[in-house]
């Protein structure tokens, strides 16, 4: 769940019975202290709201458009394109629970226990489905450039159904202590928050999420694409294809983008936990980690707005297919019969992309998938 202000202005060691992940109390030797987070809160109600409307807005616009290409011009995807079809359904169920979390902010939860619950497990598996997907596309291509093993379609199709299957399964796995614990709960002077209630567990729960968060949400995937990324790149040194620089700038881009995004709200989760652990730790601290929480946090989920566009757009054969969407677009108004046509030359372009020089990641890959002689050959090379 995001991070969200808490029902109560001021946090002490007291409050192990509360449910939040990101509770900010400590202890200092055996004294309890009492640390106030009224400007932190009152920081939260407005910043958060504005964040995540900006997010709800960005991403809808940009995931809905990459959905419609999808679906519109691209009848037999090849399997990046069917990871990116999941990665904006994924996004665009993320930003949906946008709302519900700047209003609870603002204000409190009004939707009730099962918009609760519901509103609370989309969040944890779209989540973790985005950053999974992200990571299998990276697989996809080291799959087709350094392994470059000739698999006939219904192979290809049947591995990259299985990998789609095997990720929202886990994306839903890791979304079971949402749907145990959380619920609506109501406070003393009758305010309500949705949150997850772990009883006088909340610490050990805390910690656990955090860690799983570090670890499957950035460590493991952040590893995985710099290895992936990082063959890709001594195959492409090595066989010299066309459009070599270009390619290996995009590899790069996309590890380097991953990072940006996500390492300072795991860096600030880790020393959330370190506080917790009273590894250090005082109020003004507290108060800091606290600010930066909310605006690493508010980073990590622009990724659902950036990452589908930065894939999407590394393809020459994408920037066809939203070219002729938008033609149809404005020609709508002018010729509604033909409104819904490709242009005359778009089959033939979009045919002839493959033979074109190597300008992307995708092209690579795509090229690799559709060339067995190349495959054997890039094989052979490695041998």
């Amino acid at each position: 769940m995001p991070t969200k202000a808490s029902p109560l202005p001021v946090t002490t060691s007291s409050s192990e019975n509360s449910s939040f992940i990101y509770d900010y109390d400590y202890l200092d030797d055996l004294t309890v202290l009492v640390c106030r987070k009224d400007a932190v809160l009152s920081f939260g109600r407005i910043f958060l709201p504005v964040i995540y409307s900006l997010i709800f807005v960005l991403g809808l616009a940009g995931n809905l458009l990459l959905l419609v290409v999808l679906l519109r011009y691209v009848p037999r995807r090849r399997m990046i394109e069917r990871y990116l079809l999941n990665l904006a359904i994924s996004n665009l169920l993320f930003v949906a629970t946008m709302p519900f979390w700047a209003i609870s902010v603002v204000w409190q939860w009004v939707f009730g226990n099962f918009l609760c619950k519901v509103v609370s497990i989309l969040y944890t598996i779209n989540f973790y489905c985005g950053i999974f997907f992200i990571t299998c596309m990276s697989l996809d291509k080291y799959l087709e450039i350094v392994r470059a093993r000739p698999l006939r379609r219904p192979q290809r199709r049947f591995r990259s159904l299985l990998l789609i299957a095997v990720v929202w399964t886990t994306a839903l796995a890791i979304s079971v202590p949402e749907m145990v614990f959380v619920q609506a709960h109501q406070t003393l002077d009758g305010v309500w928050h949705c949150y997850a209630d772990f009883g006088g567990h909340a610490t050990i729960w805390k910690l656990y999420l955090r860690f799983q968060q570090n670890l499957l949400g950035f460590l493991l995937p952040l590893l995985a694409m710099i290895f992936f990324y990082s063959r890709i790149g001594c195959v492409l040194v090595r066989l010299r294809p066309p459009g070599q620089g270009r390619a290996l700038r995009m590899a790069t881009a996309l590890v380097v983008a991953f990072f940006l995004l996500w390492f300072p709200y795991n860096l600030t989760l880790f020393l959330h936990s370190l506080l917790d652990l009273q590894v250090f730790g005082n109020c003004q601290l507290s108060h800091y980690l606290d600010y930066a929480l909310q605006v690493t946090e508010s980073l990590a989920f622009s990724h659902c707005c950036l990452t589908p566009m930065l894939y999407a757009f590394s393809s020459r054969r994408f920037r066809q297919y939203l070219k002729a969407l938008l033609a149809a677009a404005l020609r709508r108004h002018q010729d509604p019969d033909t409104a819904q046509a490709l242009p005359p030359s778009y089959s033939e372009s979009s045919g002839a992309t493959a033979q074109e020089d190597v300008v992307s990641m995708n092209e690579l890959g795509e090229r690799q998938a559709d060339d067995p002689i190349d495959k054997g050959d890039m094989g052979n090379s490695q041998a």
